[in-house]
């Protein structure tokens, strides 16, 4: 048992972050390009290069996903090497999120989704039989592997395992090799501290004879005999360097510089950084790995000690995938995610949900959860021994707003920011608060979408609660009707310092959708996941509809969360022009859902989980465009179906009880209106 497993693994995914969000900006820019427009890299650089700090990434979307499917398949780290492939294709919305979309035999990750797709499993689907050599050993099996190496905290032998099964699904060769190094490296590091230590243990788990060993023997010789890293890079480009190896981001010359980087920086967060993002080549990637391990051998005071790399991002991630429970998310609840997952995968007693299980707890050093304000000082800090967080005031009795995302509509870097809210109408939000000097007043507040200027600039204020230095003020709120809510904080009128112990969630939305959804002028639906062709409003003269269309295969439309449980949804729908449509209930992913779904000949109860089951079946004609009523509950596991009010089908779920709501076509078109989401 490691006592500080939680801080350590928030310090492991601290530092991968920080890397990203350093090495993005100039990623695939050569060393000379670097030096000639920065000089060294030892700051963010994004300002000068007018772009996000805080953008999403497949190094951190990739990382944070695919691990989940230990947790997903209740099997941890027995979890059968298919299923990592499974994984994929429940979370991936196709040519949209995680992966880099190069085509086929050019990107790496998106050859190994078609395969998955075409039917193979992994780990044949990202083998250098099936893909060839050159496909299969660039970068992406090393750059995805972190979170496994937390999740096996002081074992490198499992994390092995792990990283072997993960890396399969779309790496095969050397580029497995990397990653084993790298799981290894992060799982030994939650004990051992002294990085060449770690080197030795990364490269015990490959073959002696392997061209990655050679790399590690090759630069750790250089480093001794150069003192220099220049130098050193001057050889690892000579030998190893991009020119040596075919595709667009070999793994062996970016993993050389990781060495690199590890050798001339033991022990300081900082220079590594510096090191590894100044030489260049696949920065983001490289810089997240080296911070990765560099996070835990420092520790959080050695990540900060000699730049503020925390305050800038105030932690915030945003994760684009199929489910969008974590679509805005940060560090802290991202680590205590993979330390629940590490847990039960070391047969450890689970922690208590740090206060009852709320939902920004600040029970980290540094951890903020995303709040940041332009008139106020946000930082954390510890009082009778509780972490807080921490808003200093002075603003000559000006409110001040303190605020947190909750979902993104801008587009923000290359990738798309599709999610859906964690809060929404009808939820139930409990602050609780104290005064640490001054005098205030505290209420909550919320952004919602407004169609007339496609923003958030909608808001909604709770009571006002007046809050003393002597006792802990709780203010309780229910989320007023609106559109979907774009970000939630504090507004503080006052001169003071005010201590935030906690947010808490609660309860079920209540939703309704008469028509046709808010979208953006790009046509994207707002609060809504779309795994789509086509979206229309009002198509065909049909008002107040709102139309999904699919070319070929199943299209999903989605919105809710894992939050969402015992609750019931109903839709007007029709079918026009496909083959397959009807409504979602406890949505998971693109492969884990249950569905009442028409084929125009019968009604169905489906349910998919990494394939696909019918439950039980009605025959009924039911013509392209005729609208009928369709209900799913789901109360305690047990899901009920309903077509025009009259019951069809009972069914007790085992796996899928909890989840969002949401729309099926395919091969073609389907439609709904008047839906409705409301508690049971």
């Amino acid at each position: 048992m490691i006592d500080n497993y939680e801080e350590q693994v928030y310090a492991a995914v601290l530092g991968k972050v920080i890397g990203v969000y350093m090495g993005r900006p100039f990623e695939g820019w050569r060393k000379n390009e670097i030096e000639d427009r920065f000089g060294t890299i030892n700051r963010y650089v994004n300002k000068g290069l007018d772009m996000p700090l805080v953008v999403p990434d497949d190094d951190i979307t990739g990382t944070f996903t695919f691990n989940r499917i230990l947790e997903d398949s209740r099997e941890f780290q027995h979890t059968s090497p298919e299923l990592y492939g499974e994984n994929w294709l429940n979370y991936i919305v196709p040519l949209k999120s995680i992966l880099w979309w190069g085509g086929m035999g050019y990107s790496t990750e998106h050859t190994a989704f078609e395969r998955l797709r075409q039917g193979y499993q992994s780990p044949e689907s990202g083998s250098m039989q099936l893909n060839g050599k050159v496909v299969s050993e660039q970068i992406g099996a090393q750059i995805f592997i972190d979170a496994f190496g937390m999740c096996c905290p002081g074992d490198p032998h499992l994390a092995a395992k792990l990283a072997l099964d993960a890396s399969q699904v779309s790496h095969d060769g050397d580029a497995v090799d990397g990653a084993i190094v790298v799981a290894t490296m992060v799982a030994a590091a939650f004990v051992e501290k002294d990085i060449s230590k770690l080197l030795d243990i990364g490269v015990s788990h490959i073959p002696a004879d392997s061209l990655i060993t050679a790399v590690h023997r090759d630069v750790r010789k250089w480093a001794e005999q150069d003192q220099d890293w220049h130098a050193t890079y001057e050889r690892i480009k000579a030998k190893y360097g991009y020119e040596k190896y075919s595709g667009n981001c070999h793994i062996v010359p970016n993993h050389a510089i990781m060495v690199m980087a590890w050798s001339y920086a033991p022990d300081n967060f900082r220079r590594s950084q510096e090191i590894i993002n100044t030489a260049g080549w696949d920065t983001d990637c490289n810089a997240a790995n080296v911070g990765s391990v560099m996070g835990l051998v420092v520790g959080l005071d050695g990540i900060n000690a000699d730049y503020d790399f925390q305050s800038p991002t105030a932690d915030r991630l945003i994760l684009p995938t199929a489910e969008g429970t974590r679509s805005i998310s940060d560090c802290l609840i991202e680590a205590y995610h993979v330390a629940r997952v590490g847990r039960r995968v070391m047969g450890w007693d689970p922690l208590p949900a740090p206060k009852d299980g709320a939902w920004h707890h600040f029970s980290q050093p540094g951890a903020v959860h995303g709040y940041q304000s332009a008139d106020a000082q946000v930082t954390n800090q510890i009082r009778d021994g509780v972490r807080q967080l921490h808003i200093s005031v002075s603003a000559g009795g000006r409110p001040v707003r303190v605020m947190t995302p909750v979902i993104c509509i801008e587009q923000v870097g290359s990738y798309e920011t599709m999610g859906t809210p964690r809060l929404s109408p009808g939820m139930t939000v409990t602050l609780k608060a104290k005064l640490k000097a001054g005098a205030a007043g505290v209420r909550m507040v919320t952004t919602s979408f407004s169609d007339g200027t496609k923003s958030f600039s909608e808001l909604s204020f709770s009571e006002t609660a007046a809050v003393s230095t002597d006792d802990s003020t709780s203010l309780t709120w229910t989320l007023p009707n609106t559109g979907p809510i774009g970000d939630f904080g504090f507004e503080i009128t006052g001169e003071c310092e005010l201590l935030i112990d906690s947010v808490h969630l609660k309860g079920m939305p209540t939703l309704h959708f008469p028509g046709k959804l808010p979208q953006l002028a790009n046509r994207s639906i707002v609060g809504w996941i779309a795994d789509l062709d086509n979206n229309w409003g009002n198509l065909h003269g049909r008002e107040n509809w709102q139309f999904l269309g699919k070319n070929r295969e199943r299209g999903h439309l989605v919105t809710g969360t894992l939050d969402w449980t015992d609750y019931q949804v109903e839709a007007n729908f029709l079918m026009h022009c496909g083959d397959l449509g009807g409504l979602i209930i406890n949505y998971q992913g693109l492969r884990r859902y249950l569905a009442l779904v028409t084929t125009g000949s019968d009604i169905q109860l489906i349910k998919c989980h990494y394939g696909e089951t019918v439950i039980a079946s009605k025959a009924m004609t039911w013509p392209n465009d005729e609208p009928h009523r369709l209900k799913l509950t789901s109360a305690h596991g047990l899901i009920t179906a309903y077509l025009d009010d009259e019951k069809l089908f009972d069914h007790q779920e085992e796996h899928l009880t909890r989840g969002g709501i949401g729309f099926i076509c395919q091969n073609g078109n389907s439609a709904f209106a008047n839906c409705k989401v409301s508690p049971l």
